[in-house]
């Protein structure tokens, strides 16, 4: 086996691998939420709390409502990044995409069968309160970050 095959079998394992554990963190921590938090505030430090929140939208409550709608937009979107990822070959950053992925994937879980998407950790720095939001919006977060400051090769040959 050469290796160009073995460096993309490893990057497939990392990436379904950082994938399902996304998926599995989201889901078990909302089911955490919903079943231990209530509707009550569990406040960790003066800055951070959780606090349930039943959003019916998508990123900073837009879109309120529109739940199965924005659930199909998101497998949508999950399968678009996954087969680009491959028709493209971008093979780096395999825990990015795996990160990206399974936050689309767990967000999208949620609109489906639940009809909206469980936040429930809270910040508040007394001069900014942020969104409250869930572990696939951090995961999302994490791999827009790694995919912002980390181009691919091939982008920065294209550049030049």
């Amino acid at each position: 086996m050469s290796s160009v095959k073995i460096m993309r079998r490893k990057n497939n394992l990392l990436l379904w691998g950082f994938l399902s554990s996304t998926v599995l963190l989201d889901q078990v921590s909302k089911h955490f939420a919903e079943v231990y938090f209530g509707y009550q505030s569990l406040i960790l430090t003066p800055w951070l709390s959780f606090t349930l929140f039943h959003n019916t939208g998508c990123a900073w409550s837009l879109f309120q409502n529109h739940t199965m709608p924005l659930g199909v937009l998101g497998v949508v979107v999950l399968f678009f990044v996954y087969y680009a990822r491959n028709i493209l070959r971008i093979y780096e950053h395999p825990i990015a995409f795996g990160l990206l992925l399974g936050g689309i994937l767990g967000n999208a879980i949620d609109r489906l069968f639940r009809g909206f998407v469980v936040d429930f950790i809270d910040i508040n720095l007394q001069i900014y309160r942020w969104p409250t939001f869930n572990a696939a919006d951090t995961a999302l977060c994490i791999a827009a970050f790694i995919l912002i400051l980390f181009p691919s090769k091939r982008e920065q040959n294209s550049a030049v």
